[in-house]
């Protein structure tokens, strides 16, 4: 064999980069509730931009889902891999639904999207395995719907996820007693209280037609975490607000307007949980009129009422109340 005559001496290869270690994530309350944020964050955005965006509706009604991964959808968009140990987004998002409410309003909504947006996908997936029922128009009419309800939730669940992203290490929960304790005025309380009770008691009458009062009927089906959560969120956070009352620098007639704000939320609460004795057990075939739809809009009309004047106020004179 002729020698190479590549002089091999004059070749130079630039050392491998050594990367500087990664700071490790610290241990505190808002680092550990961010990181679950982004995991939950990153399934449920691939669940939607691999499964759910591009469902072929059209194909599903003509009972062909030859298309569709179902293990792999089920597993990214809820379930997680026990066989491979991959925790499902479902897991945690419970978890935190149980343990984390009432700390951050961001939280709050993060938490509430992500139950919404996996229970419509469970209905979603349900259906694409009903594809041989006679009814075949109405289940490929309920998979839609949930689609598209996934995707109005995702949406907002994207802001929740980029706002919690951004908190820095050191941000203490709204629970935590020297937040608890801090004193207020009454403008910023009001601006408090709006931020941690809007987004659910603005839409009221809306959860309870999306979760149950619309979802009895066959082949479509109650989302009962969704359905309770929606509540007791809200719930937890009064709990909490009765108490800081009493911290807030206000006069009197300030005060007794905080305290009828929070007492019609309370009351919104109540005709909203009412409803469970229709529901709540899950019952299966409902035919009679809905007892519960007109008590609840009118008390949710009530609250809706107070806090229109309040966003009218802090709008029209910030640092200023009534």
């Amino acid at each position: 064999l002729k020698s190479n005559p590549f002089d091999y001496s004059k070749v130079r290869v630039d050392p491998p980069k050594v990367e500087a270690p990664k700071a490790a994530a610290a241990d505190t309350w808002a680092a550990r509730i961010r990181g679950n944020v982004a995991d939950i964050h990153a399934d449920l955005q691939k669940c939607r931009n691999d499964f759910l965006i591009p469902f072929q509706f059209g194909k599903m009604r003509r009972r062909d889902v030859s298309w569709l991964r179902h293990n792999a959808m089920d597993i990214i968009c809820k379930d997680g891999d026990m066989a491979r140990k991959i925790r499902g987004p479902w897991r945690v998002a419970l978890y935190l639904s149980k343990e984390q409410i009432g700390k951050s309003p961001e939280l709050d909504r993060f938490i509430m999207l992500s139950i919404d947006h996996m229970e419509h996908f469970r209905v979603v997936s349900f259906m694409s395995k009903k594809v041989g029922s006679a009814e075949i128009q109405k289940v490929h009419d309920v998979a839609k719907l949930s689609r598209d309800r996934v995707i109005t939730a995702g949406l907002e669940l994207d802001k929740a996820a980029r706002a919690i992203a951004k908190w820095p290490d050191d941000k203490l929960p709204d629970d935590d007693p020297t937040v608890v304790g801090r004193k207020l005025g009454y403008d910023d309380m009001r601006r408090e209280l709006r931020a941690g009770y809007e987004f659910f008691l603005g839409d009221l009458s809306g959860a309870y037609a999306r979760y149950a009062a619309e979802s009895w009927v066959s082949p479509n089906i109650v989302k009962k975490q969704s359905y309770q959560l929606w509540a007791d969120i809200p719930r937890k956070r009064l709990q909490q607000d009765r108490a800081r009352l009493g911290h807030v620098e206000a006069d009197e007639k300030q005060l007794a307007n905080l305290t009828n704000w929070i007492d019609a939320a309370e009351a919104a609460l109540k005709a909203y949980e009412a409803t469970y004795e229709r529901y709540g057990a899950g019952v299966s075939q409902i035919e009679d009129k809905d007892p519960f739809e007109k008590p609840l809009k009118k008390a949710a009309g009530a609250w809706t009422k107070a806090d229109d004047r309040w966003k009218k106020e802090l709008e029209a004179h910030p640092g200023k109340g009534s």
